[in-house]
């Protein structure tokens, strides 16, 4: 191998590294947007929970204020009936009676079926506050576990980035500028080893003649197709 090409493979390790740290740092936000939303959904759920039981509770108060109504309208027609002159008043003022009382047992059943409901209802307001309570434990760890890993990688990135830059100097200059164009035109590897005859990059077969400069290393060898620095691993 060159003698220039190990500190460059070493800065292109370090280079490779500085790109997988960065790419799970930016991932963070999006892990961290998924915590947040699970957490929200639970939240959304109780409060779901919680409005079907007020419209139940709601809707069997307003059942019960009806059945009071029509409790007080049987009286009245108690009262006429007893003051009733007429047969056919008195006949008609029965058929009233019977019709109200019809609808307070029907009301009565309904409020009946809703405290039934509302005994389900319950439950499932509790079995959801259960459930949000256990979210908001298991967030607070997940939050400290992103938290840690945010810390972790950024001061892990920090350091390597510094010791790029103390390595950048033990690289050839133009050797260097020549990797930087590389990698600035997104080789995803600007040093490569030559594999059964071809670039380790475009894996494209390589002419004898660079086989022959890269199996030498007198000189850098470079892939014709793709501008790859090559080297014969040993």
């Amino acid at each position: 191998m060159h003698p220039d090409l190990p500190p460059l493979i070493e800065l292109q390790e370090l280079d490779q590294k500085i790109a997988r740290l960065r790419s799970e740092l930016a991932q963070l936000p999006v892990a961290k947007k998924r915590v947040e939303g699970e957490f929200e959904e639970a939240k959304q759920k109780l409060h779901k929970a919680k409005l079907e039981q007020q419209a139940s509770e709601l809707m069997r108060r307003q059942k019960e204020g009806e059945i009071e109504e029509l409790r007080r309208r049987l009286a009245r027609y108690q009262a006429q009936q007893l003051q009733a002159r007429k047969n056919e008043e008195y006949q008609a003022l029965s058929h009233e009676i019977l019709v109200v009382n019809g609808e307070v047992e029907r009301e009565e059943d309904n409020v009946l079926l809703l405290l039934e409901k509302a005994d389900v209802l319950q439950a499932n307001v509790k079995q959801e506050e259960q459930k949000v309570e256990q979210a908001e434990k298991e967030i607070q760890g997940k939050r400290k576990e992103l938290a840690d890993k945010e810390s972790r990688l950024s001061t892990l990135l920090g350091e390597t980035e510094k010791w790029r830059e103390a390595k950048k100097s033990d690289v050839e200059p133009a050797l260097f500028a020549r990797y930087q164009r590389l990698v600035s035109g997104r080789r995803e590897n600007a040093i490569v080893p030559v594999v059964h005859g071809g670039c380790g990059g475009c894996h494209m077969k390589l002419t004898r003649q660079t086989l022959l400069r890269a199996e030498a290393a007198a000189e850098i060898a470079f892939c014709e197709n793709c501008g790859r620095i090559l080297f014969v691993a040993p």
